[in-house]
């Protein structure tokens, strides 16, 4: 599924943050998921990658967006492509776990049926990212369209423009997820401008970066081991600083993995489907009465990153499935020309 005319730092980098978000939901946070509580190694290394998840996750969308930006005047084929990516979705995957969540046993929060059928406008579950992001898409589409980012001065007024408001306070109701968006905006255009200037970066940060993240990681380490409140909130300046700069360094480290290559191919299906085989599998053996919580641990993120691997393959060889469940685009096959006989030609 690795296409040749794709990064393949990029790729790596989008299977990493397809290992952070899986596993971040395994441990689940505190009293969700495991359960796990504070002092265990899992709840802190779940805590200490808060500033780079979901940053990352929008920093790799902001960079792809930018080489495949919107051209010339096909603003609503754009838009229509992005409704069909993320709010198709929306509507066939995530109100309908939403739904499961609702009346499933042994889930760790509480969800009506109301709540569950209006997640479209209020997100109740991490599908608040593929709202978040379809703001961002429109937003800076827009943008584009009408020319109003054409040089690099334009876009670093953007990235100032959405750090002014990721630091503002939040919207009492997160309607269609624009909190989301907020936080994530900067990260987004801070992908755009990594993109427009990769070869600059690599050459100037190419021995830098990976000391610079390792650094990074280690110290929000230290911080989620000695007090975790000082690492959870997320829309902060220091929030800002550490998740622009780490998806720059780990940008310019130029690092390639053949694992998280072929990871990141499926991404999308794994941001969408992870947590079903995550709580599939905590439910499974906590029938059983296993409670060790390595086994717990490696064994969700196991099926949260294989499960919808195998899910994606199915749901791609059949066009209503792709199309609703994996926001692909629906393949017309070419229509069979009778072939003449030599005699009739």
């Amino acid at each position: 599924m690795q296409s040749k005319n794709k990064s393949l730092e990029i790729e790596t980098l989008r299977g990493l943050a397809c290992l952070l978000l899986v596993l971040y939901h395994v441990i689940g946070p505190l009293g969700g998921g495991l359960k796990i509580d504070l002092g265990s190694p899992y709840r802190v290394l779940a805590d200490s990658m808060v500033y780079v998840r979901m940053p990352l996750f929008t920093f790799i969308s902001g960079y792809i967006y930018s080489i495949y930006k919107i051209r010339g005047n096909d603003f609503s084929a754009y838009c229509v492509g992005k409704v069909r990516r993320l709010i198709v979705p929306l509507f066939f995957v995530g109100i309908p776990f939403s739904v499961l969540q609702a009346f499933a046993p042994g889930v760790n929060k509480d969800l009506s049926l109301i709540d569950a059928l209006l997640s479209f406008y209020v997100p109740v579950n991490h599908f608040w990212f593929l709202q978040a992001v379809f703001i961002i898409f429109m937003f800076v589409g827009f943008l584009q369209w009408r020319g109003l980012l054409r040089t690099p001065l334009h876009l670093y007024l953007l990235f100032l423009f959405s750090a002014v408001v990721f630091l503002l306070p939040e919207f009492p109701v997160d309607a269609f997820g624009i909190n989301g968006a907020i936080y994530l905006l900067p990260f987004f255009v801070t992908g755009m401008i990594c993109q427009e200037n990769v070869g600059a970066l690599k050459r100037a940060l190419g021995v830098i970066g990976p000391v610079v993240f390792i650094v990074i990681s280690i110290a929000l380490l230290y911080i989620a081991t000695v007090d975790r409140e000082l690492i959870v909130d997320r829309r902060s300046l220091v929030g800002l600083i550490v998740g622009c700069v780490s998806c720059i360094a780990l940008l310019s480290s130029d690092m390639r993995s053949r694992f998280l290559i072929w990871l990141g191919a499926y991404s999308y299906a794994i941001f969408l489907f992870h947590v079903l085989f995550a709580v599939t599998w905590r439910f499974a053996l906590g029938r059983l009465g296993v409670t060790d919580q390595s086994v717990l641990v490696f064994g969700g993120l196991l099926c949260g990153l294989l499960g919808p691997v195998v899910l994606a393959n199915v749901f791609s060889r059949f066009t209503v499935t792709s199309v609703l469940f994996l926001g692909e685009r629906a393949v017309r096959k070419p229509i069979a020309q009778p072939v003449l006989k030599a005699s009739q030609s």
